[in-house]
């Protein structure tokens, strides 16, 4: 072999070394479950924590190992205004999260380092009513990353920023999704959880799943789909909806499962057939419409109140934040959350608990938990 060819061969096998211990240095680093402990939704009629008796830290746990590793932020320190509470975390990128943070007047988005008590600096705080007008113009809710921004439930709207932090709105100055008609109209009173999915029918490449707690014995406990694209433009946006398994059955929060092409969603309530149970509904990505429910998990002792849900897609287990307990009354007894990990089924599009006890039990620092994100 000349030198040349011998050099050119050592140099192919030495890159493709080097590509494989990437591939493998990725494949070991150890991923985390994030959690937020602050105010949250357990279905109307239950009594949880507040913004003053959550716990108001993020921490996190090893995914495979469900080992405490610490407090990412704590909300409840002199740092900030009694009362501040972490409503909603996401991934943003590999050294950093997002939080969502709650206080009437003090509304803000953090950016945090995943690093045990990690940097904070303020990501976004537009609270005004008035031009400028800010996405933060009352409670927050939920927030969630899109390719092109963030989208940020409040209590009557869903506000959209774009990846330079500029409020997009639907029509005129309003949200993003406001008012919406058709089949979602009158369900933007308390829009709990928001998810996505991908689709070809619009440039976007996404659209929006939310789900709607009325706070009554109402139809408009419900699913809606909205436009990506446009959201709600004063007169189309709405795609289509889906109604709870009872009209007592509040909606708290859901996930899409990509690789079932279907959308778990977590109810609440007090007592009753359906009404602590999860469910998993087909979303047919290209007519964007919702069918086919199925009552995937009812056992209240384990699900009761469950407040939160993250979708591993990597190993396929589904994670749910619920009531360690079956009661109507979380705070007075002074029961934290715990959470639970199930398999899914895509043959009877059912979920299975994974173990006899709980994948991560509460404790203080579980007082209720609003959100949570797999990471590393």
């Amino acid at each position: 072999m000349s030198t040349l060819k011998y050099v050119v061969v050592m140099g192919t096998a030495l890159g493709l070394l080097t590509g494989c211990q990437k591939e493998l240095e990725e494949a070991s680093k150890p991923r985390y479950l994030y959690i937020a402990s602050g105010a949250c939704y357990s279905g109307t009629g239950n009594t949880t924590y507040s913004a003053t008796t959550s716990s108001n830290v993020i921490f996190r746990i090893g995914l495979e190992t469900a080992q405490y590793e610490g407090r990412i932020a704590d909300f409840s320190s002199v740092l900030d205004a009694p009362g501040t509470t972490p409503v909603s975390i996401v991934d943003h990128d590999d050294e950093h999260l997002l939080a969502l943070l709650e206080h009437t007047g003090q509304r803000r988005i953090e950016l945090i380092k995943k690093e045990l008590l990690g940097e904070r600096s303020t990501f976004y705080n537009n609270t005004s009513a008035t031009a400028p007008i800010g996405a933060l113009q009352s409670a927050a809710r939920f927030l969630f990353s899109v390719v092109d921004g963030l989208l940020i439930s409040r209590t009557t709207a869903i506000e959209k920023l774009d990846t330079g932090k500029s409020r997009e709105t639907g029509t005129g100055t309003n949200a993003w999704v406001q008012g919406p008609g058709g089949a979602c109209s009158a369900s933007v009173t308390n829009i709990t959880s928001l998810a996505t999915y991908p689709t070809s029918s619009n440039a976007a490449g996404y659209n929006i799943i939310y789900t709607h707690s009325q706070n009554a014995s109402s139809a408009n406990n419900r699913i809606g789909i909205m436009n990506g694209l446009t959201g709600w433009n004063g007169t189309t946006g709405c795609l289509a909806a889906q109604s709870g398994p009872a009209l007592t059955a509040y909606p708290t929060s859901s996930v899409y499962m990509p690789d079932s092409g279907r959308i778990a969603v977590a109810y609440a309530g007090i007592s009753g057939s359906m009404l602590n149970s999860i469910y998993t509904y087909d979303v047919d990505e290209t007519a964007n419409t919702i069918s086919d429910a199925v009552n995937a998990y009812e056992v209240p002792s384990v699900i009761y109140g469950a407040s939160a849900m993250v979708y591993d897609e990597v190993e396929g287990h589904l994670y749910v934040a619920t009531g360690g307990a079956v009661t109507t009354n979380f705070t007075t007894g002074n029961i934290p959350y715990n959470i639970e990990k199930f398999s899914y089924d895509s043959t009877t599009k059912t979920f299975t608990r994974v173990g006899s006890t709980s994948y991560y039990s509460g404790n203080l620092e579980t007082r209720c938990i609003s959100s949570m994100f797999i990471g590393n």
